[in-house]
């Protein structure tokens, strides 16, 4: 008779309601909950008929005991548009049971007939509870609201700190120059203590040394952690860079007082507790770098600062093999010029020799007659002189051919830029190759160029672009009746144009179109490479300006367009650019970046 007293009374008081045993399993459903779901059965886990919507999230195991003083919000698959409040109450005080006091929330009169229900299913309405049932959701809300504006803010700086790294390395010269940019950037918006960057030994693939690139405030505290890891070297496993080298991923230390493998715990035992980060460089699927940061204090928000991190290395991954690539590409690059150079040198090696045994042929002519004249002492002063001022001359320009045959032969690819006089230049290289045109009877044709007109280039490499226009025009003319090379320059403002024509009948549009391609030539097997006008028009897009074929000739006709004076990249307003990205860079006095 007792039981069934207790029951009416839970029926009475909370007919919407259930009770569980202390692990969350059903005991008592109420008389209005059975109604509407029927299927809800005793001994299951509350959680295999309810989901929690409030509060969010729901607890990690779903126990009553989580719940309580919470004020709750359920649903129920069983049947849709069933939604449940209210809260969670031990039913006796060893908190062996659990009362899920809960009302139906229902928000229109129809609700109470769809589900089969009438008036005496409910109980009296708690008005209060309604308050504070708004106010929990108000608070839960504002609580998201929070969240998602610290998300917000934290991927917007992230993702304007990417943006910035991004543009500044693009820009860097060299790899250090990424790290440097890099270190600064990220110590200096997170406000963390230490940045340095480990690379590859020489001597080892498989062990890190110090590269000697740091950014660290307050140098003085850090010196013993700075002289302890320029002295180390990290095999795979070993310390942070070690972990980073074994697992290829970024390593996130909370603590440094954690115990793993940190060979310079001792000289950041005065520092703890200590955050620390380590991120991979790769180019492949090869660790090349690694940099690692650390700061003196708990990092609450790791999961934001790991993400980032990772996005780090990603793009600087991007950046170092991007910057390997086109290295490697400029060898390449100069080794086929050097080889295109060596061809060229080839086809005027006949001419070269017909210019040196001319002068060779004068000086023995002249050592004769000296000799002949001696005999019959008939040599005066005045022959004498004369004849000396022949041998003289010869010697010049013997002299002058052999100088610029070595300037031209050499590698020049690493030359510095100089101001060159552009009358000299076209000169000493029509030097190379004059004797070679003269022998098939080609009239050679050079306009006057004014002394004063000077650019600044790498000679040897321009010398090579013209001489490659004259030994194409040398093949072009030879089956022509009317042979002939004129070579003209014009001053265009910011830059020179230099011009060589041939008397040829010009180039088809179909071969126009493929003419600067690299390995691309209309001369038969053995009489070419097809690499001298692709290497000539990278020569000059290096130097900023450009090589073309002008179609609008009657004859073959190529211009060259050299800039008078260089610009850093030869980019259009590089300084401009450069000066609209935020600086990044550390600006505390204390602030050092160790070499």
């Amino acid at each position: 008779m007792k039981h069934t007293t207790e029951r009416e009374s839970f029926d009475a008081l909370y007919p919407f309601s259930f009770i569980t045993d202390e692990g969350g399993f059903i005991q008592e459903i109420g008389r209005s909950l059975q109604k509407i779901l029927p299927q809800l059965l005793p001994h299951r886990h509350f959680s295999e008929s309810f989901t929690i919507t409030q509060p969010l999230p729901p607890p990690p195991h779903g126990g009553p005991r989580d719940l309580m003083g919470e004020l709750v919000v359920l649903t129920s698959p069983l049947k849709e548009h069933v939604k449940l409040r209210g809260q969670v109450v031990p039913s006796d005080p060893t908190h062996r049971r659990w009362i899920f006091a809960l009302e139906l929330s229902i928000s229109a009169p129809s609700d109470i007939s769809a589900l089969n229900l009438s008036i005496t299913d409910f109980r009296m309405a708690d008005p209060i509870f309604d308050f504070l049932l708004f106010m929990q959701g108000q608070t839960l809300n504002q609580k998201r609201l929070q969240e998602a504006k610290t998300s917000l803010e934290w991927k917007n700086r992230i993702t304007t700190l990417l943006l910035s790294i991004a543009l500044r390395t693009e820009m860097s010269e060299s790899e250090e120059d990424v790290y440097q940019v890099t270190l600064d950037a990220v110590r200096k918006t997170f406000d963390w203590e230490v940045g340095h960057v480990l690379l590859l030994a020489e001597d080892s693939p498989s062990t890190l040394v110090s590269s000697g690139l740091w950014n660290m405030s307050e140098c003085d505290r850090y010196a013993a952690f700075y002289h302890d890891t320029i002295t180390r070297r990290f095999g795979e496993g070993e310390g942070l860079p070690g972990r980073v080298l074994e697992q290829k991923t970024v390593v996130w230390i909370s603590d440094t007082d954690q115990k793993i493998n940190l060979p310079r715990r001792e000289t950041l035992a005065k520092l703890k507790p200590f955050a620390a980060a380590g991120v991979p460089i790769f180019v492949g699927d090869k660790v090349v770098a690694v940099l690692e940061f650390f700061k003196s204090e708990a990092q609450f928000d790791a999961p934001a600062l790991i993400r980032f991190f990772e996005l780090l290395s990603i793009q600087l991954s991007t950046v170092i093999a991007r910057q390997r690539a086109e290295v490697e590409a400029r060898r390449h690059l100069a080794s086929l010029a050097n080889a295109s150079k060596m061809a060229t040198l080839g086809e005027i090696a006949a001419g070269v020799a017909h210019e040196i045994n001319n002068p060779l042929h004068t000086l023995t002519l002249t050592n004769h007659l000296l000799q002949r004249l001696s005999d019959g002492d008939r040599l005066s002063k005045e022959i004498l002189r004369t004849h000396l001022e022949k041998v003289e001359i010869c010697v010049q320009r013997m002299a002058t051919i052999v100088s610029e045959l070595k300037a031209f032969s050499r590698d020049s690819s690493h030359d510095a830029y100089k101001e060159t006089p552009l009358r000299s230049l076209i000169s000493e290289t029509l030097d190379l190759c004059h004797a070679r045109l003269l022998s098939k009877d080609i009239r050679l044709d050079v306009s006057d160029i004014p002394d004063w007109w000077k650019a600044e280039c790498r000679p040897s490499q321009v010398s090579q672009v013209i001489l490659n226009l004259l030994n194409n025009a040398y093949d072009a003319v030879l089956e022509h009746l009317e042979r002939w090379v004129h070579v003209e320059a014009k001053d265009c403002g910011e830059c020179f144009e230099i011009a060589v024509t041939d008397s040829g009948t010009g180039v088809t549009p179909e071969i126009a179109r493929k003419i600067m391609n690299p390995f691309f030539t209309t001369k038969p097997p053995g009489k070419g490479t097809g690499l001298g006008l692709s290497i000539s028009s990278n020569i000059m897009t290096d130097h900023g300006g450009s090589l073309r074929l002008d179609r609008g000739s009657a004859h073959t006709r190529f211009v060259i367009s050299l800039p008078k004076k260089q610009r850093h990249g030869h980019g259009a307003k590089d300084e401009d650019f450069i000066s609209s990205v935020p600086e990044l860079g550390p600006s505390d006095d204390n602030d050092m970046s160790l070499p």
